[in-house]
């Protein structure tokens, strides 16, 4: 009965280690994290007579490709916002949202996975809230909720077999709505940033 179970644990190995041809074929998994650095733009980031606001974005991300090529997964993302006249502006975000990309075999017939280059796109939904940092002194009354979507375009560089270097550009539509507001602020994103993936295949 043993020997049957060691037998049956190993052709289930056996067909998983055999099923993916690639690191983008179906059954292959990836976790990652990207840091990003934003433009930003619309009413939301209009603060004082610099107006200039940046953000740092890290996202951590994990995903499984359904068929070649397509993948289905999840962000977690945290963003500090800072700037404004004599920085006054210190809020951070958190946030998690479902994504969907798809990447691009531009050599199917490529042995050897270390070198290959798979570009890809993006879309996702963000859903998160706002706090401010220790030295806000805008007070902030209740809570507010972020909501963000977008899309993002990149390439993923294979450094071994198992390891891409990741390379986007990223948009994102941002909602901020307090609570019991009327109304949302909104405002864009424009972000590129690099990361580290790695494919479980």
């Amino acid at each position: 009965m043993k020997k049957l179970l060691l037998l049956s644990i190993m052709f289930v190995f056996a067909a998983s280690a055999f099923a993916a041809e690639n690191p983008i074929d179906k059954g292959s998994m990836i976790v990652g994290g990207t840091a990003m650095y934003a433009s930003l733009g619309g009413d939301m980031y209009e603060v004082g007579e610099d107006g200039s606001i940046s953000t740092i974005t890290l996202t951590p991300s994990i995903g499984y490709f359904v068929s070649p090529g397509l993948l289905i997964g999840a962000d977690f993302t945290y963003t500090s916002i800072s700037g404004g006249d004599d920085d006054e502006i210190d809020y951070s975000v958190f946030g998690i949202g479902p994504t969907v990309a798809y990447f691009f075999n531009m050599d199917p017939t490529r042995v050897e996975v270390k070198g290959a280059t798979y570009p890809y796109i993006k879309g996702f939904f963000m859903y998160g809230s706002l706090s401010a940092g220790d030295d806000e002194e805008e007070d902030i009354s209740g809570d507010i909720t972020v909501t963000s979507f977008g899309g993002r375009g990149g390439i993923m560089m294979m450094l071994s077999n198992a390891v891409a270097l990741d390379i986007g550009v990223q948009y994102n539509k941002d909602s901020y709505e307090p609570d019991g507001a009327e109304e949302s602020t909104d405002g864009t994103r424009l972000q590129i940033g690099a990361g580290i993936t790695a494919f479980v295949w």
